[in-house]
C-alpha cells in the first residue's frame, strides 16, 4: 500500500511537471510574439540553474514581470491563449472570495489533483479546479530606504490579513504566537470591508512608490515573502536558461536574484523538505 501511494504521488508529480512544461512553452511563445519581457523565477529558476530541469520534487512554475510588462500580458487578447489555457486574475479566479493577489495562466487541458485553491475552493472557477497553473508575480518599485519599505510591507500585510476574512476558512495552526492572534483579528475586521475595496487598496499600496528608486519588490508574493527587495540593475538583461529540451528567459543576474531570495540556493534542502507543495494523491 505504501509503495502504491508513493507511486501515485510520483505519477501526479510527473503529470504536473509535464502540464507546467506545456503551459510554459505557450507563455514563452506569446510573450515573444508580443514583445513582453518575463523572468523565469523562484523555485523554477533554481531548477534551471541547479538541475537544468525542474527541481525533482517541485510541482509549479513562477514567472515575474515588471509592472509595465505585467500590464502588457493582461492586454493580450483572450483568443491568443487558445482552448487549452485561460489567463485569470485573482479576482476572476475566485469571484466573491479571496485566495491571494496572484494572476495565473491556468492549463485547463490537463487535470492533476492539487490543493492549490483549497483555501477558497467554494468560490474557485470550476474549470480551474485540479488544474496546474503558472503564477505571475509583479516587480513593483521598492523604497531605497529599508525603514520605508518595511513600513510598506506592514501596510500590505494588514490589508492581506483583512482580505483573508473572505476565504472559506483560515487554518490558524499555520501560525504561532502573536501571529495567530493578529491573523484572526485582521480576518474578522476584514469581513466588514468589501472585497473590492481590499483589492483596490492592496494594488494602490503596491504601486505607491515612485519609479526613481533602485530596487524592486515582489508586491503579490506570498505575504511572508514580500519583504524581499532586489536591485533593478539585476533585471536589465535577459539570458536563456535550460530546462531539459527548452530554454526560457531569466534575468542575466540570476545568481544575485536567487541569493537574495534563498541564500545558498545550490544547497539541497533537508530530505523531509523535498516534497511537492501542491500535488496531492
Amino acid at each position: 500500500i505504501r509503495f502504491s501511494g508513493v507511486k501515485r504521488i510520483m505519477d501526479n508529480l510527473k503529470k504536473a511537471q509535464e502540464a507546467n512544461r506545456y503551459t510554459m512553452r505557450k507563455l514563452h511563445e506569446v510573450c515573444h510574439k508580443y514583445g513582453i519581457k518575463y523572468y523565469y523565477d523562484s523555485g523554477a529558476l533554481i531548477g534551471a540553474v541547479r538541475h537544468k530541469s525542474f527541481v525533482p520534487w517541485d510541482d509549479d512554475i513562477d514567472v515575474a514581470f515588471t509592472r509595465e510588462e505585467y500590464e502588457k500580458i493582461l492586454a493580450v487578447p483572450a483568443e491568443e491563449w487558445g482552448e487549452d489555457f485561460v489567463l485569470v486574475t485573482s479576482r476572476e479566479l475566485t469571484p466573491g472570495g479571496f485566495l491571494d493577489y496572484t494572476t495565473r495562466l491556468v492549463n485547463v487541458r490537463d487535470e492533476v489533483p492539487v490543493k492549490t485553491f483549497d483555501k477558497c475552493i467554494s468560490k474557485c472557477l470550476d474549470k480551474c479546479k485540479n488544474r496546474m497553473c503558472i503564477d505571475f508575480f509583479i516587480l513593483d518599485n521598492a523604497y531605497d530606504s529599508d525603514f520605508k519599505q518595511k513600513l510598506l510591507k506592514t501596510r500590505l500585510t494588514f490589508v492581506y490579513g483583512m482580505a483573508m476574512g473572505h476565504r472559506d476558512s483560515i487554518d490558524l495552526s499555520e501560525y504561532s504566537g502573536i501571529s495567530k492572534i493578529v491573523v484572526a483579528v485582521l480576518a474578522a475586521v476584514g469581513k466588514l470591508f468589501s472585497l473590492g475595496y481590499l483589492y483596490r487598496r492592496y494594488e494602490k499600496l503596491s504601486r505607491s512608490v515612485n519609479g526613481s528608486t533602485g530596487r524592486y519588490f515582489y508586491s503579490n508574493y506570498p505575504i511572508n515573502q514580500i519583504g524581499i527587495t532586489l536591485k533593478k540593475e539585476w533585471f536589465k538583461e535577459i539570458v536563456p536558461v535550460q530546462v531539459d529540451d527548452d530554454y526560457f528567459d531569466a534575468p542575466a543576474c540570476f545568481d544575485e536574484v536567487l541569493k537574495a531570495q534563498y541564500g545558498d540556493y545550490m544547497q539541497l534542502p533537508p530530505v523531509e523538505k523535498q516534497v511537492p507543495d501542491h500535488v496531492i494523491v
